[in-house]
């Protein structure tokens, strides 16, 4: 007897199915890796922006400013937060991640830090010093 019907059998679409959730449990974590290294490029860059910015006021002022209002909107904070930290002879910039944001997941490269010697420094989540550029 001959089945004319045209169609899916259940096992052809198990099939597929497993295929399907094979290939997405493959690319979601790199995806999300891929992600997470987005945001940090930004946040370097960021970093660098508000480096130019701070020779900049000290050679127009004399002095750095300390507050990071000046140089970033609270909007561009989504994924990590920016401050400013004064020193003797310069400044030290620093990006956390937001706890709630969608950098929240990076735990190699929680804090990011720029001084104004161009030292840049990455430290995870549990402060030990990565390799996060």
């Amino acid at each position: 007897m001959r089945n004319n019907m045209q169609g899916f059998s259940l096992m052809e679409l198990l099939l597929v199915l497993a295929l399907v959730s094979t290939i997405l449990s493959l690319a979601v974590p790199s995806w999300r890796q891929h992600q997470l290294s987005v945001g940090r490029q930004q946040a370097w860059l960021q970093l660098q922006r508000i480096s130019l910015q701070q020779q900049m006021w000290h050679i127009q002022h004399g002095d750095y400013f300390a507050d990071i209002k000046l140089a970033i909107k609270p909007a561009e904070q989504v994924r990590y937060s920016y401050q400013v930290q004064l020193t003797e002879t310069g400044f030290l910039l620093s990006a956390t991640a937001n706890a709630n944001g969608p950098q929240r997941h990076d735990e190699f490269c929680w804090r990011l830090t720029l001084s104004d010697t161009g030292e840049m420094k990455s430290l995870s989540k549990g402060g030990g010093i990565q390799h996060c550029k």
